[in-house]
């Protein structure tokens, strides 16, 4: 799974929530402002270009991209702040589309691997430097009165970005630019040209509108923009681009799915690369290796290789003779038993493409280890065969996954003036989340922690069908410390800390962890921007409840992903870097109710957990993490016991020629030597090959050959 939070940049009532409302509305001040304006005649309007930036709060830091040729460079989630800000401070209906269109293009261009650049060019109102906003505005009795022009300068904000901002075919690639994609109040028709960081300097746009790109090596590019306007001016905006990879191996080919049932909404979508194993031609032997969460569906075929060849696991599979099967899902955040429909579909197609000649194995990280549970589950209750020998639970939340209450109540708070906090509000909304979650800020009114409804009926769901699946091996591999040990931090302890004060605006964005002793205050959040749009402000206090914060667990950097983002007012600083995502205890599926179950001492651990077979580290590390240790427990979990070789022994002169047949799975054999069949000595001879010839000896009569995996 991605990292849950990549996006998000940006008393009061003792036991619950306290919201200032904004009076007037931000709409009626507009409204107020464009009726002033409207009266006004020609320059005259200090508001000609209809956008009074100083309406909503400058996460954005917009002044660092004034379209100068010194103008700093933007990624691309500060290029769709810049839009949300500058849509939201308009006056009147904007070409800027709102936010949910860039994303929708965004993830349309990521799923064709395809890079379309777009481009904002907006000249903007806002309050000098040094004058005090809360006197620019007049505003008596529900108008506005005055407008003091003085107070007022116009400014330029030049943006661009790639659509898709990574790649991992630098060595040949397209960028597209269609005027669609030109999004202006300043000149339409401005002459656009692109300089890519590859050595050939500005070029314009073709009629095809492709331009080609070579890069030489992977890193951190730099796409530069050059305007010219009917005006006369020269303008600049400058992008990052990440090359991850020259030239990544495409899969050997992609089926296209769709779940042949559902809850009673669409179908579940999504695709499988198949990769083909060592002299395969087809798929074979698969292992099935299913998606985790992925909030914003940006996981496609390069970003998950790279996340499941951990540990070159992948590449281990294929050399052995293992074909591998990943399934993307269309969109993680629906219901978990729609994707586990398609879960399902996908059994089936692989049991077909194969000809079940061997059975499965199957691998679900993340949310996936509870869509193959499902599906598996869903598939005996009603007859039908899967074929499955395997499950693997990898780092699985099968009874709860935990993001900070603090932080998701942080994420509603900004939301209305960050774009990334809204996109995260939202993903936090759809129905995956909220079956996930043990506590979801929707449902923890009144200072309370709760699960959103949907958590208990998917788990009531699934005990209806049986809980788990009976036919395959039950296997889970965790990430969080069997040991006890903290995610870093005790219960009620500071982990976010955002404070500015200045004449421009001021922002406080504190987040605490809950606290299993006392009442804690999980969120401060401010944000004062321009009178007489008041200050908007949230408190938010949780009664003590079980601390799932820092629980041991698999890890999730939310708040060090944060903290690294530059912002421009102030500085997020993350005072622990990483929570419990996943804890050990539900990755386990125990019967225990403290998240500070000693697994490691528990004497009687199978009878308290469904798996036939677990694995657990001493210390927390990162959600999903493949380590050399867990490559192998993951590895012989899969090829499970070595059968052994069946030798053929021939006297050749003064030698002896040992044969063997060859086991699947083993890369080296063990060959003893002794004199008595039923004693063999501690030393062995190492080879790879399946026959050695020894020296021959009238001390030795007896050879064995152990098939292992080194």
């Amino acid at each position: 799974m991605n990292c849950i939070f990549k996006y998000l940049w940006v008393a009061l009532c003792l036991t619950g929530v306290a919201v200032q409302a904004a009076d007037p509305k931000s709409e009626e001040l507009k409204a107020g402002l464009l009726e002033f304006t409207d009266n006004l005649r020609g320059a005259e309007n200090p508001l000609s270009t209809g956008i009074l930036y100083d309406l909503v709060a400058p996460m954005s830091g917009i002044e660092r991209f004034d379209g100068s040729q010194s103008a700093e460079a933007n990624e691309f989630a500060t290029w769709l702040q810049i839009g949300y800000e500058l849509r939201r401070a308009s006056l009147r209906e904007t070409v800027i589309p709102d936010q949910a269109f860039f994303r929708e293009l965004r993830r349309a261009a990521q799923a064709k691997d395809k890079h379309p650049l777009a481009l904002l060019m907006f000249d903007y109102q806002t309050a000098r430097a040094g004058v005090d906003r809360d006197q620019v505005i007049g505003y008596e009795n529900g108008k506005v009165t005055s407008l003091k022009q003085e107070d007022i300068t116009t400014a330029t904000a030049v943006s661009v970005a790639s659509l898709h901002d990574w790649s991992y075919h630098g060595s040949n690639m397209v960028f597209t630019f269609d005027r669609t994609n030109l999004f202006t109040n300043i000149d339409a028709n401005a002459s656009v040209e692109f300089d890519f960081d590859d050595g050939g300097g500005f070029r314009a746009v073709p009629e095809s509108s492709e331009m080609y790109v070579s890069y030489p090596s992977v890193g951190t590019k730099m796409i530069t923009v050059r305007t010219t306007t009917h005006d006369g001016r020269t303008l600049f905006g400058r992008s990052r681009f990440h090359v991850r990879h020259l030239d990544a191996p495409p899969p050997s080919e992609t089926w296209a799915l769709t779940a042949s049932h559902s809850t009673g909404g669409a179908a579940a979508t999504g695709e499988a690369y198949i990769l083909y194993g060592n002299g395969h031609t087809s798929v074979e032997r698969p292992v099935i290796l299913v998606e985790g969460l992925d909030l914003d569906n940006s996981l496609n075929w390069n970003e998950l290789y790279d996340l499941m060849n951990q540990e070159f696991l992948i590449e281990t599979l294929l050399s052995i003779g293992y074909d591998a099967v990943v399934l993307n899902y269309g969109n993680s955040t629906i219901a978990i038993q729609d994707n586990a429909f398609l879960v399902q579909d996908l059994i089936e197609e692989v049991n077909s493409a194969s000809g079940g000649v061997y059975p499965l194995v199957i691998a679900g990280t993340s949310l996936g280890g509870l869509t193959t549970r499902y599906a598996l589950t869903y598939m005996e209750a009603n007859n039908l065969p899967h074929n499955v020998s395997t499950f693997i639970s990898v780092d699985s939340p099968q009874n709860g996954a935990n993001i900070p209450i603090g932080i998701q109540h942080w994420a509603d708070f900004f939301a209305g003036q960050a774009a990334e906090a809204a996109a995260a509000r939202d993903a936090l909304l759809t129905p995956a989340p909220r079956q996930l979650l043990l506590y979801h800020f929707s449902s923890s009114g009144g200072g309370t922690a709760n699960p959103d409804p949907m958590f208990a009926a998917f788990q009531n769901d699934l005990a209806a069908l049986g809980d788990y699946p009976t036919q395959p091996r039950l296997v889970s591999v965790i990430n969080g410390s069997g040991t006890m040990l903290n995610s870093g931090f005790l219960p009620g302890a500071q982990i976010l800390t955002w404070i500015y004060d200045s004449f421009v605006v001021d922002i406080r964005g504190n987040v605490w962890a809950v606290s299993n002793t006392v009442n804690t205050r999980v969120l401060q959040g401010l944000i004062d921007i321009i009178w007489p749009l008041p200050d908007e402000s949230r408190n938010v206090f949780i009664q003590p409840c079980l601390p799932w914060d820092n629980a041991p667990g698999g890890l999730t950097a939310t708040m060090a992903e944060l903290a690294a983002v530059t912002a421009p007012y102030g500085d997020i600083v993350a005072n622990y870097p990483s929570h419990c995502f996943i804890p050990s205890v539900s990755a386990l599926d125990l019967s225990v109710t403290d998240p500070f179950f000693n697994i490691a001492g528990a004497p009687n651990l199978y009878d308290l957990t469904p798996f036939d077979s677990v694995y657990f580290p001493v210390a927390n590390q990162d959600h999903v993490q493949i380590t050399p240790e867990n490559a192998d427990w993951f590895l012989s979990e899969i090829i499970g016991p070595l059968e052994q070789p069946v030798l053929t022994i021939a006297a050749e002169a003064d030698s002896v020629r040992i044969r063997w047949n060859t086991i699947f799975g083993a890369n080296a054999y063990h060959v003893y030597a002794s004199r008595e069949t039923d004693v063999w000595p501690p030393t062995y001879t190492t080879v790879t090959a399946n026959e050695l010839v020894a020296a021959a000896s009238d001390s030795i009569r007896f050879y064995q050959v152990v098939a292992v995996r080194e």
